[in-house]
């Protein structure tokens, strides 16, 4: 008998989750060891953002693409399905999602504001300021998640397991007015809200970075601490909208199919197993894109960083660096213009989400 389109892509899922969680989080754990004990050309208050960034998508990968995601495949009813870890499993998950969404909101907004204004800069160049900031928004982050909480119900059911009937307990959405309105919140808290704010943000990051490119000649360019040429900002600029738009183009698909559940579709018949409805698909397909976005950081840094790639390199092969890099090699780090435009390429290692 011929495999049919859903037990095919059951397995798919089966086999995308874990080793995306196999991958991804100790691809993160080896960008936070890069990040903090090499030398990757970025600012202390950017190395701050991306550890921080990095530390979040561990979590996202741990709390929703592992235990979630990946053990509930293999096992239909883990023992998280019973109460209090239905609820709590779910608002860790939320909460470590919202605080990797939002800690690439707040950096992207640092950075414009220290663009806009020396006073900024100054201040947002502290380290203490910078680490009180970060730990505002993961707090903030999971306490917004702690209404999910009662959106899942745990209930013991009589179900056949081995030709057997015991009772085991099911975690499952509860069908509810409360549950509707914390899952609508909580879908523009991590999806419409972020993207208009990240696509702002990063266009206006992309004119002040041509605009501070168009202030000086090419010899006061040259003579400038840390400024790029402009063959080199315009080239910066094309990878900060490439790198932005990145973390739209993954996490958009999951943020469109989750509006059309719950508006079309938000029935207590409908029945979100049945890949024979193509809605039900896309919403997983968007469930895998978005996952996968909390994977690829490394990725993106490698793209727009030739020193981070360098390092993350011998750290994966258990090497140190013997000689300098040449100094024709610039890395893409944190730019500075004194009293005019200051720290802003930083945010070209924002990934998408």
């Amino acid at each position: 008998m011929a495999p049919t389109f859903s037990s095919v892509f059951i397995t798919v899922q089966k086999i995308y989750y874990p080793s995306l969680c196999a991958i991804g989080i100790p691809a993160n754990l080896l960008t936070v060891y890069t990040i903090n004990y090499r030398k990757c050309g970025m600012s202390k208050i950017a190395r701050l953002y991306l550890l921080s960034l990095a530390i979040a998508d561990s979590m996202c990968l741990f709390w929703g693409g592992l235990i979630d995601l990946s053990l509930g495949w293999l096992d239909p009813y883990p023992f998280w399905n019973s109460s209090p870890w239905c609820g709590l499993v779910t608002v860790l998950e939320y909460g470590s999602v919202f605080s990797s969404i939002w800690i690439v909101i707040i950096f992207t907004l640092e950075r414009y504001l220290v663009l806009r204004s020396t006073q900024t800069r100054q201040h947002c160049s502290q380290t203490k300021v910078t680490i009180r900031i970060i730990l505002s928004v993961t707090l903030i982050a999971h306490l917004i998640a702690v209404p999910a909480y009662w959106i899942n119900n745990s209930e013991l059911r009589n179900l056949t397991l081995n030709n057997e009937t015991v009772l085991l307990p099911v975690c499952e959405y509860s069908d509810s007015f409360y549950s509707t309105a914390v899952v609508w919140f909580h879908t523009f808290v991590s999806g419409g809200i972020p993207y208009i704010l990240l696509i702002i943000f990063n266009c206006l990051i992309g004119q002040q970075l041509y605009t501070a490119s168009r202030m000086f000649t090419q010899e006061q360019l040259k003579s400038i601490n840390g400024v790029t040429t402009r063959k080199l900002v315009k080239k910066s600029i094309l990878i900060l909208f490439t790198v932005s738009f990145a973390f739209v183009l993954l996490s958009l698909p999951r943020f469109v199919t989750y509006c059309i559940l719950r508006t079309a579709y938000n029935t207590p018949n409908h029945d979100r197993d049945d890949y024979s409805q193509l809605i039900n698909v896309f919403a997983d397909i968007g469930i895998m894109l978005q996952w996968l976005n909390s994977a690829i950081n490394f990725l993106l840094y490698c793209v727009v960083s030739e020193q981070f790639r360098t390092e993350f390199i011998l750290v994966l092969t258990c090497k140190c660096r013997i000689s300098k890099a040449p100094a024709s090699h610039t890395p893409l780090k944190v730019y500075s213009v004194q009293g005019a435009s200051a720290e802003a390429s930083s945010v070209l290692f924002i990934r998408r989400r």
